[in-house]
């Protein structure tokens, strides 16, 4: 079930009130418990959320509902992920100026070989951004990939930020080839770039409240497939 609502800022927050949706899917039936829809009611988020229970559909494809809006931002984010930066619209629309498409960890110089993760993928010395991990209880610890600010070409996908009038202009969405929940996030940055959108990091500070990825399902070989022959036919192109 999808429901879209406009949060209001909490007293003193800075916010500018900018055209911004956040978009966000989760398996559960209620997104009230989610990380991410605590911290938007405690950082006093002003702006348009669309929040998917019950969520089968693809990444991609639930994405791509969105992506023909006049919004001035769309911010995809993970139902685990812990928001923990005040005035996090201003970072993002600071990182804007220098960037079409924004993440929190990513670098470039891939390499095409399996298994098919941006931080395997990519050149050590490329990597950029910081992401914390919930360790226990209220304890988490920050993973400092790299220098934020950086020009990569994959960003992880769990926060991307986008401008939807530059997405229209070069022609990019999420490739609704992919079926599940996994390489979406890589088939897009890798599209971007083709397209010759700028991407790169910004000091947006989250706690991911989930281990991650914790086996290859058959899902995920079957998305980290498709995406590895595109990634080839690249290269020959």
């Amino acid at each position: 079930m999808m429901n879209t609502k406009r949060f209001k800022p909490r007293a003193g927050s800075l916010s500018k009130s900018k055209n911004t949706l956040i978009v966000s899917a989760t398996q559960g039936n209620s997104f009230e418990s989610t990380p991410l829809f605590r911290s938007l009611c405690e950082q006093g988020y002003d702006g348009d959320v669309s929040l998917v229970t019950n969520n089968k559909l693809g990444l991609c494809k639930l994405y791509n509902k969105y992506i023909d809006s006049s919004y001035d931002a769309i911010f995809f984010i993970h139902d685990d992920v812990y928001i923990d930066s005040v005035n996090f619209v201003d970072k993002a629309f600071a990182g804007f100026k220098q960037f079409d498409v924004i993440g929190l960890a990513g670098g470039s110089n891939i390499k095409i070989e399996k298994p098919l993760l941006w931080h395997l993928m990519t050149n050590k010395d490329t990597w950029s951004g910081v992401v914390s991990h919930k360790v226990q209880n209220n304890t988490f610890l920050p993973t400092t990939f790299g220098p934020i600010g950086r020009p990569v070409i994959l960003l992880d996908g769990l926060f991307l930020g986008v401008q939807p009038k530059k997405l229209k202009e070069k022609n990019v969405r999420f490739d609704e080839k992919i079926k599940g929940f996994h390489h979406y996030d890589l088939k897009f940055c890798v599209d971007c770039f083709q397209a010759d959108l700028k991407l790169g990091t910004v000091p947006i500070h989250v706690v991911h409240e989930s281990p991650g990825l914790r086996e290859f399902s058959n899902s995920f070989k079957e998305s980290e497939e498709y995406f590895y022959q595109q990634l080839k036919s690249y290269v020959k192109q």
